[in-house]
C-alpha cells in the first residue's frame, strides 16, 4: 500500500522479474483496482497483493477504501488465507511529509489497526533519486515522528535499493533489493509458526467481518470523512481568495484565475460528494438501530 507513484507495482516486477505493463511513470496511477500475483519464494508460495493508492486519478478515496475491504473480505470467507506481511511505500525523494502522502498514511494506520502493527514493514524508495546523507536525514525523521508511533508497536522500516548491498533484517538500517525483504518476511513468518504465535487480524476486516460494522463506520473510514472534510475547509478558503484576487487583477490574469477557481471548485464538490456519502450512511445507520430498538421495546 502507499501513494500513487511510491514504488508498489515496481516493487512487485523487480520481485517476480515480470516486466509489468502496470509500472507508472508518470502521475497517473496504474494500479487502479486489487491485483493479486502469485509467486513463490525458496519454495514457500506467497501471493502479493497491489492496491491502488488513496490519491488514485481514476478512483476517489471512498471508492478505494471499498475495494480494500471488498478484497479482504471475499478472500476471508473463500479462503482465510494468513497474512503475512503489509507493506507501506513511500517516496524518500519527498522532501516533506505533507497533503496526499500524510493523508495516505493516516488511514493506513486506522486500516492495519493496532494489532497488526507489527506485520507492518515501512518501505522506503527512489533512494537512487537523493543524496545518501539527505535521504538518510528524511529517514530519521520519518522514525522519529511520523513513523514513531508504528515502529514503537512492532513495525520495521526498510530501504528498498537495487543498487547497494543488503544489511540484515533485524538492523534499522535494513537495506537492498525487493526479493530480499520477500525472503525475511517468509522466514519470519516460518518462525512466528514454530513459536505458535496468534495472528494479528487487520483491524478494517476485523470491524466489517466480526463486528458487523459499516465500512463508514470503521477506523478507516472515519479518519477518511475527517480528512474529507478538513479538505473541503481549504478548498472553500482558496475559492474564497481566489475571487478576492480577481477583483483587482487585469483581463488575462482574471481569466486564469477564474480558470483555477473553476478547477478547485469541481474538485470540492467530489470531496463534499464524498463526505455526504460517509456521514449519510452512517445516520441511516443510526436511525435504523434506533427503530429496531423502540419495535423490540413496544413487543414486549
Amino acid at each position: 500500500m502507499g501513494p500513487t507513484g511510491a514504488g508498489k507495482s515496481s516493487f512487485i516486477a523487480n520481485a517476480t522479474k515480470h516486466k509489468d505493463e502496470g509500472v507508472g511513470h508518470d502521475l497517473m496511477s496504474c494500479t487502479s483496482e486489487i491485483k493479486a500475483i502469485p509467486w513463490n519464494v525458496d519454495g514457500i508460495s506467497i501471493l502479493l497483493v497491489d492496491t491502488p493508492g488513496f490519491d488514485d486519478t481514476n478512483k476517489s478515496d471512498l471508492d478505494i477504501l471499498k475495494l480494500i475491504s471488498d478484497w479482504l473480505n471475499a478472500e476471508y470467507r473463500t479462503s482465510s488465507p494468513i497474512l503475512s506481511a503489509i507493506l507501506y511505500f513511500h517516496r524518500i525523494s519527498d522532501n516533506r511529509m505533507a497533503g496526499t502522502p500524510l493523508k495516505n498514511l493516516r488511514v493506513f494506520e486506522k486500516l492495519c489497526g493496532k494489532n497488526a502493527m507489527s506485520k507492518i514493514t515501512l518501505v522506503t524508495t527512489m533512494w537512487d533519486e537523493v543524496e545518501p546523507d539527505v535521504g538518510d536525514e528524511r529517514l530519521k525523521e520519518l522514525r522519529s515522528s511520523y513513523w514513531k508511533t508504528m515502529i514503537s508497536r512492532g513495525s520495521t522500516t526498510f530501504k528498498c535499493d537495487n543498487a547497494r548491498g543488503s544489511t540484515a533484517f533485524e538492523s534499522e538500517d535494513a537495506r537492498g533489493p525487493p526479493i530480499n525483504l520477500l525472503r525475511q518476511i517468509v522466514r519470519r513468518k516460518k518462525e512466528e509458526e514454530l513459536l505458535g504465535e496468534a495472528e494479528g487480524k487487520v483491524q478494517l476486516q476485523e470491524e466489517i467481518s466480526s463486528m458487523k460494522l459499516e465500512l463508514q463506520q470503521t477506523a478507516a473510514g472515519q479518519q477518511l470523512c475527517s480528512r474529507l472534510e478538513d479538505l473541503a475547509q481549504r478548498r472553500m478558503e482558496t475559492l474564497r481568495k481566489i475571487r478576492e484576487e480577481t477583483k483587482s487583477a487585469d483581463e488575462k490574469t482574471a481569466a486564469d484565475l477564474w480558470r483555477e477557481y473553476n478547477e478547485v471548485k469541481d474538485q470540492l464538490d467530489s470531496t463534499l460528494a464524498q463526505a455526504r456519502e460517509l456521514r449519510m450512511t452512517l445516520r441511516q445507520r443510526v436511525k435504523k438501530g434506533l427503530r429496531t430498538a423502540l419495535t423490540t421495546w413496544k413487543s414486549k
